[in-house]
């Protein structure tokens, strides 16, 4: 009998970047999701929450890692500590609330206490039924590995070895977080919109760099105004029918010029250069980047960055000053967190203006977001399917066609638009999968010079 092999030996065959193929099984396979839990978000620095979310002694964030929980709590001389949400007698979450503000952490099932710092300070019956023989500092509260902060935008990783966040950002993840961090004094929006989605988490991140759906996808964002519809002197192109017929789904300026990022350890950038989204959405919108320090600062090439950065793993930034989390739950489940946040010395006008924008564009009363999940359900669904399985994901849009061009510290590309930034981030997912060293890793995913 003929040994079947493992998904996860098969690395090389489930993402060609030579040919723009992905095998469907990398979105289903248990086997594949385990080893991502173990390896990619085992390991990654992830986003917990900003600081503005817990500006107070005592302030408390609920935030995920991968398929745990931890509690992101400010401490009493003003730093910020995470811990996991469990407790270490019992394993009982500690905490129920997803953020607040408290002197300690006590477990309900039976009263285990814990400091903000998450020593174990009480325990009933300690003398008792004890005998005062539990030595309470062996069991505190279980601590991230690293814990850091790049312009507010607090991160976590459980990994003592994994490079300083900086380090792992790298130009290309610090530029994106700079896409909020430079509009104002950016602060949290209170509340953070949670919602469920039947889709494999990389459909989710797949998305973040697709322009060529929304002409289709969200017709009914342009129909009604909520994208702005293109110049009437640019209606061109677009798809038509077999006998040659026009069938109005016009290309965009943006859908011309697009501006791709690619950096270490997976982390990109795709989308529309800034120059072809004002001729869509006109410069009003785009104020605070025309302001020297900002454009200063974003550098040359990062000032023409208008599509969306994505910090690998699961890390989105959108043009919207918005922020999202897409949270793996199975295979087929993956739960999007929205944070947004507003300048903190805008006037009420432009922030109710604002929040109106983000609330309708995406999360649980987003008209895109909800048409995207729609399609991330069904391409999930096909890929359980016996034949559908073995269809291939395809990416060949552009490929092997661009230069990348080193500069400023950037490595980027400019083309219509394409699947570069897809590739790079199935490219640097397979190799964190091979759960290399760090140093191997950065070496394998520093960029090449074509794709």
């Amino acid at each position: 009998m003929t040994d079947v092999p493992r998904v996860m030996d098969q690395l090389d065959d489930l993402v060609r970047l030579d040919t723009g193929e992905l095998d469907r099984r990398i979105f289903s396979d248990q086997e594949i999701f385990d080893a991502e839990m173990k390896h990619i978000f085992g390991r990654a620095w992830l986003f917990l929450c900003h600081e503005t979310q817990i500006p107070k002694r005592g302030d408390f964030f609920e935030a995920p890692m991968g398929s745990d929980n931890v509690l992101v709590v400010r401490q009493r001389d003003g730093s910020i500590r995470a811990f996991l949400n469990t407790c270490s007698h019992r394993g009982n979450a500690v905490c129920r609330a997803e953020e607040g503000n408290v002197r300690n952490f006590m477990c309900t099932y039976h009263g285990w206490t814990f400091g903000l710092d998450g020593q174990l300070v009480g325990v009933p019956g300690k003398s008792i039924f004890y005998k005062d023989k539990l030595d309470l500092s062996k069991h505190p509260l279980r601590k991230v590995a690293q814990l850091d902060s790049y312009r507010g935008f607090v991160f976590a990783t459980f990994d003592e070895t994994a490079p300083p966040l900086e380090e792992y950002l790298g130009a290309t993840g610090r530029l994106g977080l700079d896409m909020i961090a430079e509009r104002g004094d950016m602060v949290a929006v209170p509340g953070v919109q949670k919602f469920t989605v039947q889709t494999n988490w990389k459909f989710t991140v797949d998305n973040v760099f697709d322009y060529y759906h929304p002409q289709i996808t969200h017709m009914s964002a342009f129909s009604v105004g909520l994208i702005p519809a293109p110049p009437d002197d640019f209606v061109e192109g677009g798809a038509k029918s077999d006998t040659g017929a026009d069938l109005e789904v016009p290309f965009l300026p943006t859908d011309l010029h697009n501006f791709v990022v690619v950096g270490e350890y997976g982390h990109a950038i795709s989308g529309p250069d800034q120059e072809s989204l004002e001729v869509t959405a006109g410069t009003e919108p785009f104020a605070w980047r025309h302001k020297p320090e900002v454009e200063e600062r974003l550098g040359r090439h990062g000032g023409r960055v208008a599509g969306h950065p994505h910090i690998f793993p699961s890390t989105w930034v959108t043009t919207n000053a918005q922020l999202s989390l897409r949270v793996p739950r199975s295979p087929d489940v993956t739960e999007i967190w929205w944070f947004s946040f507003r300048d903190r010395n805008g006037s009420k006008e432009e922030q109710a203006a604002s929040l109106d924008s983000q609330i309708h564009f995406f999360g649980p009363a987003g008209m895109l977001e909800q048409e995207d999940g729609e399609n991330w359900a069904q391409s999930t669904l096909q890929t359980k399917g016996l034949k559908s399985r073995e269809v291939p994901q395809l990416l060949k849009m552009g490929l092997g066609t661009s230069e990348v061009v080193k500069e400023d510290g950037l490595a980027f590309m400019d083309a219509p638009i394409n699947e570069h930034a897809q590739l790079w981030t199935y490219h640097a997912w397979r190799e964190w999968l091979r759960n290399p060293s760090w140093e191997e890793l950065r070496e394998r995913t520093i960029p090449r010079d074509r794709y």
